[in-house]
């Protein structure tokens, strides 16, 4: 495949405000020139009051296949689109949209199984486990907590200072999970995810303590920190699983290119 874009390149946005720093691009670029696929990934600033204009072009441009929605889109996106797989309904909110040949747009939610994906690929046990998730309502930590209930987490202890968003999670369990056991915050689990905002900066202390992570059997942080997060690095130390925001994107990346209809995978 020639690496300049031509008039048959095939598009796939990532959009969102801000979009600088997105993992995706960089990686599906990488994946399309090993597969000698003409298509881009591109990332696209979208501000909020743009959204509908964009998805119209969506809906009538053949050249851009689908796309990735980044934040604050999800929930905007979600209430937009024609169609929806089982796991974005049940959340509410999408993170890929695919155009349909006759330019009717389906989404699909991904976060959620690419954490899966990658605690099980490096060799952690979800089913019949206990899972403890701070940030456990906002939109990350939803799909989290739905796809291990979909891979038959057996306990898990919400942890989420919003109150608007704590009552979502648990309807959400309510709703579709009630066979999952609800555990109290603090408790000690098998897999300890941080699904805030927490370690962004360097100077965050790590969410969970050395007792807790001493417990656990599997780290997550959806937050990707160069050089690693507190709770990574700290984990490490313990000899850990350890899941990083990083390993969570290179998961993503397979699940949006099958949703797409790009790979089998």
């Amino acid at each position: 495949m020639a690496s300049d874009i031509t008039s048959t390149t095939r598009l796939i946005p990532i959009i969102g405000a801000p979009v600088a720093g997105v993992f995706s691009p960089p990686a599906f670029n990488a994946w399309f020139k090993e597969n000698d696929i003409d298509c881009r990934m591109m990332a696209l600033e979208i501000p909020p009051e743009g959204l509908a204009s964009f998805l119209q072009l969506l809906r009538t441009s053949s050249t851009i296949i689908g796309c990735s929605v980044t934040y604050p889109h999800k929930q905007a996106a979600f209430e937009a689109v024609d169609e929806l797989t089982p796991r974005a309904g049940r959340l509410g909110a999408l993170n890929t949209i695919k155009r349909e040949a006759d330019g009717r747009l389906t989404g699909d939610a991904t976060d959620g199984e690419a954490m899966c994906v990658a605690i099980l690929r490096k060799g952690g046990k979800i089913s019949g486990a206990c899972a403890r998730i701070i940030g456990a309502g906002g939109g990350a930590g939803q799909a989290i907590v739905d796809a291990l209930c979909n891979h038959g987490i057996s306990r898990l202890a919400i942890e989420e200072t919003d109150a608007e968003r704590k009552a979502q999670i648990k309807e959400l369990l309510r709703k579709h999970w009630s066979k999952v056991q609800i555990m109290e915050a603090g408790c000690e689990a098998d897999i300890l995810i941080n699904a805030s905002t927490i370690g962004k900066n360097t100077t965050d202390p790590s969410p969970f303590g050395s007792h807790d992570i001493a417990a656990a059997q599997t780290v997550c942080d959806v937050v990707t920190v160069e050089g690693g997060s507190q709770l990574t690095m700290l984990a490490s130390q313990l000899g850990k699983i350890i899941i990083s925001g990083s390993d969570m994107g290179a998961d993503q990346l397979p699940l949006q290119l099958a949703f797409l209809g790009l790979s089998d995978t």
